[in-house]
């Protein structure tokens, strides 16, 4: 049900979806939101895959490409203030598209500050969740990275 709505043709109803699936996650079963956070792990890593097999994203539908980063950024941001040992993984991956075309890049850049934001006043301690190179890939999303150095 909700790869239909997050690969809806119209991208205000791709965005609205994802920001109420970020929200029910915080609340929901704790299987259920276990198995879509790797469901949605897996399929934008199968799409990083693809664009590198192809050199390009065009070769999938947009809509799908976007709700793949949806997916994974509803994933980031149901969990505001807290580092769970999966996120670091998610956001890196989450960061890997800031290179790719609107509507890609705003999503990502959009996702990525709001987790900078959230995490700001505990960046010291959460820091060590994260590897260098992980670092390297967050501190490539913004021109902004202080809180990362």
């Amino acid at each position: 049900m909700e790869k239909l709505i997050l690969c809806n043709s119209f991208i205000q109803v791709r965005e609205h979806a994802a920001a109420v699936l970020a929200g029910l996650m915080k609340g929901g079963d704790v299987d259920l939101v276990e198995d879509f956070r790797k469901r949605a792990y897996e399929q934008a890593v199968a799409v990083l895959k693809k664009r590198k097999q192809r050199g390009t994203v065009s070769a999938l539908p947009i809509a799908s490409v976007h709700g793949s980063i949806l997916a994974l950024a509803a994933c980031v941001l149901s969990v505001p203030y807290d580092i769970p040992s999966w996120l670091p993984e998610h956001v890196t991956l989450l960061a890997r598209f800031v290179s790719e075309p609107s509507p890609l890049k705003s999503t990502v850049t959009k996702a990525v500050a709001e987790f900078r934001r959230t995490h700001a006043d505990t960046w010291n301690v959460h820091k060590d969740s994260f590897t260098e190179e992980q670092l390297e890939v967050l501190a490539d999303t913004s021109s902004s990275s202080s809180y990362f150095a």
